[in-house]
């Protein structure tokens, strides 16, 4: 089956970059494919999934096309000194990729972004901030970084840190989770649905709990939280979380007609 590596000029990164496109062996004429937007984690990159996963049987079993974009240490965001990924991620690869492969359906319902870890953290802000283009959300292993330690003591974490956020409180600005979402609940437009998983035994659960909390008390989102007990930061654990949230979206069906999921929140 077709696996490509896509690399292409971005307007809004300013030079040449890579993505790969999985695509089922036989398309439909007819029949648009539903598209899967995967993130990698920190210290990964656009292959990360091809290494690790199964993601090119899914990609045909499922009959889905998937993207696995690259973003470098970014963590997907419009860095505070450095490139605007967010933008990338968002607005600039989609168009690309919808319109360099007229196979895969530009609907939001037929759009789901993924990732795991910072990956996890990437496709939640890009997702949040862009409920127009991606209808369902699959954040694996992902805490807010609003909820991260920040020492600010000029050490190497630290000076990474204000070159990706600032040194400003993330809970007050673009860059936090549950403010990106505060944003959207103001907004008049479909929200996006969100499946959020975290392995017990992950060294950040607690700030995934924090997020899970937050959404749980935000009737405003369609959410829906994971937990393997015996799992941690693992790629085991994303290989089965893949699974389960795409077995996930086939259940919701229709995004645009469902309603609250029926199934337990919080396990």
């Amino acid at each position: 089956m077709p696996v490509m590596n896509v690399n292409h000029f971005s307007m809004y990164l300013r030079y040449g970059t890579d993505c790969t496109v999985i695509l089922p062996e036989k398309i439909k004429e007819d029949k648009k494919l539903p598209c899967l937007w995967l993130y990698h984690g920190g210290s990964g990159d656009h292959k990360a999934w091809l290494y690790h996963s199964p993601i090119v049987e899914i990609a045909e079993e499922r009959h889905i096309a998937v993207v696995l974009p690259n973003a470098h240490e970014s963590c997907f965001v419009d860095m505070n000194f450095g490139d605007k990924y967010g933008s990338y991620m968002g607005k600039e690869l989609p168009s690309m990729i919808h319109n360099m492969f007229p196979c895969i359906s530009r609907e939001r319902k037929d759009n789901y972004i993924s990732g795991f870890s910072n990956g996890g953290y990437g496709c939640l802000h890009v997702g949040l901030s862009n409920p127009e283009k991606f209808g369902i959300i699959g954040a694996f292993s992902a805490g807010d970084k609003a909820d991260s330690d920040f020492p600010n003591d000029g050490g190497a974490k630290s000076i990474a840190r204000i070159r990706l956020f600032g040194n400003g409180d993330l809970h007050n600005n673009k860059y936090g989770i549950t403010y990106t979402a505060e944003q959207l609940i103001k907004k008049n437009v479909d929200k996006p649905v969100i499946y959020h998983a975290c392995g017990g035994q992950d060294p950040w659960l607690k700030q995934n709990h924090i997020v899970r909390d937050y959404f749980i008390s935000h009737k405003e989102f369609d959410y829906y939280y994971d937990e393997i007990p015996k799992l941690g930061h693992e790629w085991k654990f994303w290989n089965e979380e893949l699974v389960r949230f795409l077995d996930y979206v086939e259940e919701k069906g229709s995004i645009e007609e469902s309603s609250i999921y029926e199934r337990d929140k919080c396990k």
